[in-house]
């Protein structure tokens, strides 16, 4: 007999997704470590082969002193060119934040006049008209006053 199990194909794909996602993590390190060792050795060669070129007049100290202004002097030039590219990835994200932000502020300006207008209308269609018949009752509630000569306030209606 063959056993079967019923495995839901979304748990089975998450977890095959979580498998693949370990594997090219462990991947992405492995990488990064064999980066930095080999850019270390690369870096241990080129202060060797500098020292070597030196001429057999100079003393170690002298030597040293100019690797370290060819390292200064490529720093300095690693250090230009990073700055240049975050101006230039700043000024990208500037225009785009820009070609993004503009139409969106003109349909926000857009929605406040309907809102504006909507507000407006309210107020002439709906309000207005409540506000002529009390205007109306009071009138009338003050001639009764006058004519009647009480001075009783009349109840408060609620609208």
């Amino acid at each position: 007999m063959v056993a079967t199990a019923n495995v839901n194909n979304d748990e089975a794909s998450d977890y095959a997704y979580d498998v693949e996602t370990e594997e090219s993590g462990s991947k992405l390190k492995l990488y990064a470590i064999g980066g930095g060792v080999g850019l270390l050795v690369l870096l241990v060669l080129l202060i060797f082969g500098l020292y070597q070129l030196g001429d057999s007049g100079q003393s170690a100290l002298e030597r040293l002193r100019d690797i370290a202004v060819i390292f200064v002097v490529l720093l300095f030039l690693l250090t230009v060119v990073m700055l240049a590219a975050i101006a230039a990835a700043l000024a990208y994200l500037v225009f785009q934040i820009k070609d993004r932000v503009i139409p969106l502020l003109e349909e926000v300006t857009g929605m406040a006049r309907r809102i504006r207008g909507t507000t407006a209308f309210m107020t002439e269609e709906a309000i207005k008209p409540i506000m002529t018949v009390a205007s109306t009752y009071a009138r009338m509630r003050a001639m009764s006053r006058t004519v009647t000569g009480k001075s009783k306030k009349a109840p408060k209606v609620k609208f």
